[in-house]
């Protein structure tokens, strides 16, 4: 029954405007995918950054030193 009917606000001509001009571009769905993968991002780099500052250790074992000894009393 009123499927063929049309309401704009604001009209004062009678051809209707475009429908994607009254919804916005950027729903719920969209902005909850952008901030997750913004954390999904941060992660990853704050990841890598980590893995790029590991450091070997610089002295490394002589077999011909003398040994390491710890006394327990």
């Amino acid at each position: 029954m009123c499927d063929e009917r049309q309401m704009e606000a604001f009209s004062l001509t009678n051809v209707f405007g475009n429908s994607l001009s009254y919804v916005g571009f950027f729903t719920i769905g969209i902005w909850t995918g952008i901030l997750t993968m913004s954390v999904v991002v941060a992660v990853l780099v704050f990841a890598i950054d980590m893995t790029y500052s590991i450091q070997t250790t610089d002295r490394f074992d002589n077999p011909k030193a003398k040994n390491l000894q710890i006394f327990t009393t």
